[in-house]
């Protein structure tokens, strides 16, 4: 999912393949052999798969240090200083020695980070692990990830990843270059089989606006991780951008459904359009102040509606395609209680739904024309 984040150093690669990520850790055989496949989703940033092999790893050998250290890596380094925490408790005694460089690279500051990936690399060659991270920073544009990879080609995966999203932003060469992007990210598949790839893919299709191939990917990545993973809110910006004529249909024909059931006072329809997670705000063309509805109940209205019709509707959709802007014109016309004479009915309005399991109206504000009335202000 995205490119790793992490601020690291330079260093030359000269090493030759390694059998794992690290090459000494102090866990049994049979827990060395989960922890480098957690490792491998860790640093092609699949958290969650990490976090559960390195789970697993320790239900095997509960004193695995790079178990512990996937999850400590894998733990917040912002604000909330999860993964500070976890290091200041960490039992370091019975690690190896590059279990213990792992823990002084995730101490590191951010000034300190590069002078010290760089030494790490130095200092354990044949580790993967370190080799990568160091071979990631740029300096005047350039990285040593092309090194890297053929020193590692084993453990390429999240080198072809980085240097796809370079691709992405112009970082190589002049410009971006989406091709360049998306046939270096599909090289992720020459050494892992991970949903992260597919989520990389579907993101480059998406920067070409080529959605269709977007949401094709992106549902590999959800078929991987399954639907509780982050992938979801992609594939549904994907499959929005891929079907807004259907999306744009569906939201006119609620906005013109609510508003019948609305004519009526219709309460028990009116409630599928709203939620109650939310409310709604509705500013009403009598001008007064807007109403915050933590829920919908039948309104005592002293008038009643003789027509009502929708004209000029538009849809406008926010890029994550999770929200929707109407406009749209209302031509009509009701009768006050204990009157026989119709009040013209002529208004502009906006209204804001957002998709929240399925789409619900938000904010709802009508505007009286200079040619007619809006709704009758309370007595």
């Amino acid at each position: 999912m995205k490119k790793l984040s992490l601020t690291i150093g330079l260093c030359l690669i000269t090493t030759l393949a390694s059998a794992q990520w690290i090459s000494d850790m102090s866990c049994s055989n049979s827990a060395v052999k989960i922890v480098d496949k957690a490792i491998t989703h860790l640093v092609n940033v699949e958290t969650p798969v990490a976090v559960g092999m390195a789970e697993a790893a320790l239900m095997m050998d509960e004193n695995c240090g790079s178990a512990k250290l996937v999850l400590i890596n894998a733990a917040s380094r912002s604000e909330f200083g999860s993964q500070a925490a976890q290091l200041e408790k960490l039992d370091t005694e019975k690690f190896t020695e590059q279990e213990k460089a792992w823990v002084k690279l995730m101490g590191a500051s951010s000034d300190d980070f590069e002078s010290t990936v760089k030494q790490v690399a130095e200092t354990y060659p044949q580790a993967p692990l370190f080799a990568f991270w160091s071979s990631a920073s740029l300096e005047d544009g350039k990285d040593k990830l092309a090194e890297y990879i053929e020193a590692f080609p084993d453990y390429a995966s999240p080198a072809y990843n980085i240097m796809s999203y370079r691709y992405a932003d112009g970082t190589y060469g002049d410009k971006p270059n989406m091709t360049k992007a998306i046939e270096t990210a599909q090289k992720i598949f020459l050494s892992h089989d991970g949903p992260n790839a597919h989520d990389s893919i579907a993101e480059h299709y998406a920067t070409k606006g080529e959605y269709q191939k977007a949401f094709e990917h992106q549902v590999k990545a959800l078929d991987y991780a399954g639907t509780g993973s982050a992938y979801g809110y992609n594939a549904q910006m994907y499959y929005g951008h891929t079907n807004k004529a259907a999306l744009t249909d569906s939201i006119e024909a609620k906005t013109k459904l609510r508003i019948t059931y609305q004519m009526t006072n219709d309460t028990d329809n009116l409630k599928q359009f709203y939620s109650d997670k939310v409310g709604m705000i509705a500013c009403n063309s009598d001008m007064e102040p807007c109403i915050f509805y933590a829920s919908i109940e039948e309104e005592d209205v002293n008038y009643t509606w003789n027509r009502w019709d929708v004209m000029d509707l538009k849809v406008y959709f926010s890029p994550d395609m999770r929200t929707a802007l109407t406009t749209f014109n209302n031509d009509g016309e009701y009768t006050m209680k204990g009157s026989d004479k119709p009040i013209a009915y002529k208004t502009r309005a906006s209204e804001v739904w957002h998709y929240q399991d399925g789409w619900k109206l938000m904010h709802s504000n009508f505007a009286p024309l200079a040619i007619g009335s809006g709704v009758p202000r309370t007595q």
